[in-house]
């Protein structure tokens, strides 16, 4: 793990408003209800034994596929894998956040989570989806993708076709799924495992290491006065290796707990 100082200063941030209402947000003096926890049992095909792979908090976990498509499983991410895949169809289940890069193949790839399912062909995105959170996320690298809702919706059950610089934000509390754009260089970064930090105040942090770590951030206390964070780098580093470094520069303390960090002012 490398990183480079912080130059520190105190001016604000705007919030990212739109995507903390649809994929849940970061919690605040724990006074955000939590969604009710849910599992993909139910997703699973009867009959069929499946491989799981979990991945572990703070830390990516790399995957080759049968078909030698490449998947990076993020922090506490879980993956089920039938043992037909390939046989006839490619689909994968995923409870978490993933990156996937698939092989092209005459046989479509699916990746089905308790709120979305995307069908490709052959293509590079993201997908976040915890079935214990209302939110959900789908990023477009590279080719198309349709994405759609898992569930039937009483309202829209019509799917999305992403090209590259679009995305997908869904909550399934409020019934909604949007498509939007986004920055692919932001998803880049993120496969070079190179984070960038940049005048964050400490909302903007939090949130920054749940969309890169795949992690709930809860705040406590009171980090108004903590300065702000205007430059700063980590490379190939682990949460843990974040959390300690800014630390004491934030002036705050912190715990990991299974997929969740508790920072205290």
């Amino acid at each position: 793990m490398q990183f480079k100082a912080d130059t520190i200063s105190r001016s604000l941030t705007r919030p990212y408003t739109l995507l903390l209402l649809l994929t849940g947000g970061i919690v605040i003096n724990g006074c955000q209800p939590k969604a009710p926890e849910n599992t993909t049992v139910n997703l699973k095909t009867p009959g069929i034994q499946y491989q799981t792979y979990k991945g572990t908090t703070g830390h990516r976990t790399y995957i080759t596929l049968p078909d030698s498509s490449h998947v990076i499983l993020n922090s506490a991410s879980v993956l089920e894998v039938p043992a037909n895949y390939g046989q006839g169809g490619r689909a994968v289940i995923l409870d978490g956040d993933a990156f996937f890069d698939v092989v092209p193949s005459t046989d479509s790839f699916t990746v089905t989570s308790d709120k979305l399912r995307a069908t490709v062909l052959g293509t590079s995105f993201k997908m976040r989806s915890f079935a214990s959170q209302h939110g959900a996320t789908v990023y477009l690298l590279h080719g198309k993708i349709r994405v759609g809702k898992s569930y039937h919706s009483s309202t829209d059950n019509q799917p999305e076709i992403l090209e590259r610089g679009q995305m997908i934000l869904a909550n399934n509390e409020i019934d909604l799924m949007e498509k939007e754009t986004y920055h692919p260089e932001e998803l880049e970064n993120w496969l070079s495992d190179t984070l960038h930090i940049k005048n964050a105040n400490p909302m903007v942090l939090s949130r920054t290491l749940e969309e890169w770590f795949g992690v709930e951030v809860e705040m406590k206390g009171d980090g108004s006065k903590s300065p702000l964070i205007t430059d700063a780098a980590y490379y190939h580093a682990s949460l843990e290796d974040v959390l300690s470094n800014l630390a004491t520069q934030q002036r705050f303390k912190y715990k990991i707990s299974d997929n969740k960090v508790v920072i205290t002012f």
